[in-house]
């Protein structure tokens, strides 16, 4: 055997092993916090909402919880769906192909998209305390709309870029506007 296939089957084997000891430690985690969590878990938690003492460990659900997060995400889907289609829109319709502001724009959500999200976070609670908004959920909506807003743009923008140029000449062959061609051909 020679010395490179002597040090692949070695650096094999490690990588098995480091893989092996992090799989047990999870799956060591995982079965402790069933095991401590599983005899409180039962559906009054899910139904029911928080009553006094339930920070303490004594009753109540986390009904509060669920339904704020749906709220919460939903409205944020919503709003940066329709601040997004906009966008999209103008970048793919009526922006030219060398257009600066089309190119500057798709590089500023590329940058807004790696931009953490403790930074979107702080960003949302200074705005929330300068509007003296506190915890509400109109400013965790907002905040999470900056956080999803550029994703949902770019993932938009490069689906409505993969719509083929022959659908786009066929409609406005057939004397659809700029307007029809971009919410009957490039949206469906």
């Amino acid at each position: 055997m020679n010395r490179k296939l002597l040090e692949e089957k070695a650096a094999g084997c490690l990588m098995k092993a480091a893989s092996l000891i992090i799989l047990s430690v999870l799956a060591l985690i995982l079965a402790t916090i069933l095991l401590k969590g599983l005899p409180a878990l039962n559906l009054d938690m899910i139904t029911k909402t928080p009553r006094g003492g339930f920070y303490l460990g004594k009753e109540g659900g986390i009904l509060n919880a669920i339904v704020g997060s749906l709220y919460l995400a939903g409205g944020a889907t919503l709003l940066s769906l329709l601040l997004s289609l906009p966008i999209v829109l103008y970048l793919n319709v009526f922006a030219g192909k060398r257009s600066y502001l089309a190119a500057f724009t798709r590089f500023s959500l590329d940058v807004l998209w790696g931009v953490p999200s403790i930074v979107y976070g702080a960003f949302g609670f200074t705005i929330m305390l300068f509007l003296g908004l506190r915890a509400s959920l109109l400013g965790g909506m907002i905040a999470v709309t900056l956080l999803v807003l550029p994703i949902m743009s770019r993932t938009m923008d490069e689906v409505m870029r993969m719509v083929p140029a022959e659908l786009l000449d066929a409609s406005y062959a057939l004397g659809a506007t700029r307007v029809e061609t971009a919410f009957k051909v490039m949206t469906r």
